[in-house]
């Protein structure tokens, strides 16, 4: 298990989180894996890389748009019919390895980056990899709240 996916199950957890992840998915189109890298960033201190913020995006963006958006509009839909409970199920269950799949791709692009010692936890990377927050206000709220939510928690 990589340290980036024991860090999501844990901060997924915590009060606030998992709501705030799914209002900036559902409302702004934010992948919820990204919003998890960027609080792993902060928290453990890597030094703010825009080049690095595009990499991850990039490849967010192109996992949400390739797989899990589609993954997730089967689960939703098989919700919505009785007789598909095992099915959607079984796509919860693609749906959550592919954020997995996501995650780990995600942490290699960041094992290349060195780590400061002495860097102080940040929601900058929040900040770099959600650039829209800068002009919209509702969103800007939200990874507030999820950086509160996260750096309030016991979980790491």
């Amino acid at each position: 298990m990589t340290d980036l996916w024991r860090f999501a199950l844990a901060t997924w957890r915590l009060s606030d989180v998992e709501a705030t992840c799914l209002q900036l998915q559902d409302d702004y189109q934010v992948s919820a894996a990204l919003l998890l890298c960027g609080c792993w960033l902060g928290r453990k201190g890597y030094p703010l890389h825009p080049p690095l913020a595009k990499i991850l995006s990039a490849r967010a963006f192109e996992w949400e748009q390739q797989r899990l958006a589609p993954l997730r509009a089967l689960r939703r839909a098989a919700g919505q019919q009785a007789p598909w409970a095992e099915w959607k199920r079984l796509l919860q269950d693609a749906e959550l390895e592919a954020e997995h799949l996501l995650m780990t791709e995600l942490e290699e692009a960041v094992s290349a980056q060195p780590r400061a010692e002495d860097a102080p936890v940040s929601e900058n990377w929040l900040l770099l990899l959600v650039p829209d927050a800068a002009t919209c206000e509702g969103q800007a709220k939200l990874l507030a709240r999820l950086w509160l939510a996260v750096q309030s928690g016991e979980a790491f």
